[in-house]
Order: C-alpha cells, then structure tokens, then sequence
C-alpha cells in the first residue's frame, strides 16, 4: 500500500476518467487501458473530491486543506484522506511503487507470451468467426454503391476510425468498402497508444489472434524499427494487450483478405509535448530514424503494401477535460476537423501540424500521431473523404469525431 509518510502519488496519467451520473449521483468511472485494473471502477463521494487534488505535489495536509475549502468550511480529517489514498492505492489508481511493481509483473508476464489475443472479442464484436463474418457483413452493406470514380482504383492508404463499430459502422463501412480493388500482401497497421507513454512508438513481435484465426507480424521488419529507434520506442509490448485501435482494423481486414495477413503492428504515443518544438514529427530526434526506416520498406513493397490508420479525430465534452459540453463546442471542433482533413488529402504533414498547433490540441485528436507518421511515409497519392461523423454520448454530453479516407497511389 502507499506509504500515506512519504509524498502522495498523482493519479495515474494512463487511465480514463469518465464522467457519469450513478445511482443519482455524480460518478467517475475510472477505465485502464493497460489492464492492471480487471475491471472499470466508479469513484464518487469523498474518492471524487479528493483524486482533483492528487498531483503528485499536495501533502495529507494540503489535501485536507483543498477538501475543507471546497466543501464551505466542513472539516475533513487526515484519517478519511488516509483512508482513501489507502483504497485508490489498493485498485492501483496512484502512480504508486505498488502500481509500478504490478506493472513490472504484467509486463514480464505478456513478454512470455508469444500471441496477442483478440481483446475485444465477446465485447466489441462477436467471439465466434461465424457471428463474426456475419456481423462484418452487415456492417459493410450499410456502404451503399460505390461512386464511379472509385472503379479501378487501388487504395494504398486507409483512415479508419477506431470507435466501438456499432457507433462507427457507416463509417467502417466506407472506409472498408473502399478497398474492393485492392489485394495487399503486408497491413502497415498504425494506431493510437492509448497506453502507451514510455515512448513515441510501441512494436511488438507478436502474432495477432482473433476469431478468423492468426495475422502473422513480420517480425523482420519490426525489428529494423526497432533498432532504427533505439531509445524512442518503448522497451516493452505491453501496451498492445488491450489496445483496440489496431484490433479493429484487423477484423475486417482478415475478413477481406483472409486471416493469415502479414502486418507490422505499429502504435504511436503522443506528440503533445513536442507540438510547440517542432513542425512536423521528422523533425522529432530518433522519430525521423524510425519513419524513414517505415518509408523505405513501403517503397520497397511497393503495390504490395496497404497503410491503414486506426484513428479517431475529436474528442470533446466535459468527459475529455471540457467545460463546456459537447453541442457547444461543434461548430468550431468541426472547423479542426476539416482543416486536419484537408491537410491529410493534401498530404501536407506541416499544415496538419500547424493547425494543431494553432488550437493547441485543444480538442483532443488521439490519432493525431498516427495521422501526423502517415503523411511523412505516405507516397504521393489521391486522397478522398468517404466519410466523417459523430459519436454523441449523451449521459456525458461529450462527443468523438470520427472519418474515412482512401488514397489511391499515382503510378
């Protein structure tokens, strides 16, 4: 348990907070994206008073002191906030000496393992392969026709979101139903990191499972990544095990092409940090390495190759940081959107930089890395929108923006 002596832990900074309404309440439903926490927890009450004053930096004292003036002079004792540091510590909320011990087990434990299992299935999408062709079937005849001017275009870049398929699945169904005339060998799979914060990058060596059987990861090319690098990719896989962006790719992707797909499984962390340094992510030490190693294997694969981006846009609302909630925030979060938008189909990687820059990534773009990777390795191309939507969650009045975009290579 935390030792309540010595300086009190943040909050752990991989975990999603989402607020609710429980049992006529406000709640917080705390989701780890690295699954040292089995199951989503719901703070309220005094735990929910308190986590907003665990920085890292606030003693026992200066916490008893934050709780006293929020709640109008009402005393709170040391013992209550002991208590609940214990029980955070318990559920490893705390960035804690307990919850990197816990860590270190997970990730020892998932470095033995030589297939990353499917994740999501039996929740996202149905566990069984039968159920689950069917129900990729049904989501991608909600794509209608396909315009003329696609006929004959091979895709050899896709955008695709990675919300939970039922809210996206008119926009799955676009972005998927455009690869009709395209037939690769190798999946350059680009995703979010949730997780992931040791590193710009995370790889893994590991074949991918799901219910339409083994995706194999070429294991050559992850390691040339690997070395190309060095200190910006994070040392452990660990952040693949429950992460879903890339996941969901793989589903359709293997109901199209047939399970044995060979990938190379690439999650990108964030760039938040250097959005003010520099202006594009080559400019990034060690990044430019890593990405121009991606770009000379897709060159050489050439017509072979398929980059898909697993990736969502916006994410507003008071459930993302927001005061303000979601409806209110539309009008200027879908003037971002269509900037990121446009700089993507004009594979303009410093306009896209810039526009981030300019509202300082103020509407929580999470494929914005990987966005940001695929316009440095993306070859020329004619890129198209075939899609862009909203996911309204409306018990948190918070939403999430979502789009498909195909490139079909100029040969």
């Amino acid at each position: 348990m935390v030792d309540i002596k010595d300086d009190i832990p943040k909050l752990r900074a991989d975990l999603e907070l989402i607020p609710t309404i429980y049992q006529g309440e406000q709640a917080v439903i705390i989701r780890d994206f690295l699954g040292l926490i089995k199951k989503p927890v719901i703070l309220q009450g005094e735990a929910l008073k308190l986590i907003g004053f665990i920085d890292g930096k606030n003693s026992i004292q200066d916490i008893q002191l934050g709780l006293v003036r929020q709640g109008g002079g009402v005393f709170v004792s040391r013992e209550s906030v002991e208590r609940i540091l214990v029980e955070l510590d318990a559920a490893f909320l705390l960035d804690s000496k307990r919850a990197a011990a816990q860590k270190k087990r997970f990730i020892e434990e998932y470095s033995r393992i030589e297939v990353r299992k499917a994740s999501h299935a039996g929740q996202a999408y149905p566990a069984s392969k039968e159920k689950l062709a069917s129900y990729i079937d049904s989501i991608l005849k909600t794509a209608g026709e396909s315009p003329a001017e696609d006929n004959g275009k091979e895709v050899c870049a896709l955008i695709s979101p990675h919300i939970d398929l039922e809210a996206g699945k008119r926009t799955y169904a676009k972005a998927y139903g455009s690869l009709k005339n395209s037939s690769p060998r190798k999946i350059i799979l680009l995703g979010t990191g949730h997780g992931l914060e040791d590193g710009f990058f995370s790889l893994t060596e590991k074949d991918f499972a799901t219910p339409f059987g083994l995706a194999r990861t070429d294991k050559e090319i992850v390691r040339k990544l690997r070395e190309a690098g060095e200190k910006i990719v994070c040392a452990d896989d660990l952040a693949h095990r429950q992460e879903h962006s890339l996941e969901f790719q793989l589903v359709f992707l293997q109901h199209l092409f047939g399970a044995e797909l060979s990938i190379v499984p690439v999650l990108c962390g964030s760039f938040r940090h250097e959005l003010l340094r520099v202006s594009r992510p080559s400019q990034i030490s060690g990044v430019d390495m890593f990405l121009g190693v991606l770009a000379d294997t897709l060159a050489n694969l050439g017509a072979e190759a398929l980059i898909v981006a697993g990736v969502d846009f916006s994410h507003i609302g008071p459930k993302f940081g927001h005061r303000h909630v979601a409806a209110s925030l539309l009008v200027e979060t879908k003037k971002h959107d269509r900037a990121l938008i446009e700089a993507c189909l004009n594979e303009d990687v410093e306009a896209f930089w810039a526009e981030s820059r300019r509202v300082k990534d103020e509407f929580n773009v999470c494929g914005f890395s990987a966005l940001a990777c695929l316009l440095e390795i993306l070859p020329p191309a004619d890129g198209r929108l075939l899609d862009y939507d909203f996911w309204m969650e409306e018990p948190t009045r918070s939403a999430v923006s979502f789009a498909a975009l195909a490139f079909a290579a100029r040969r």
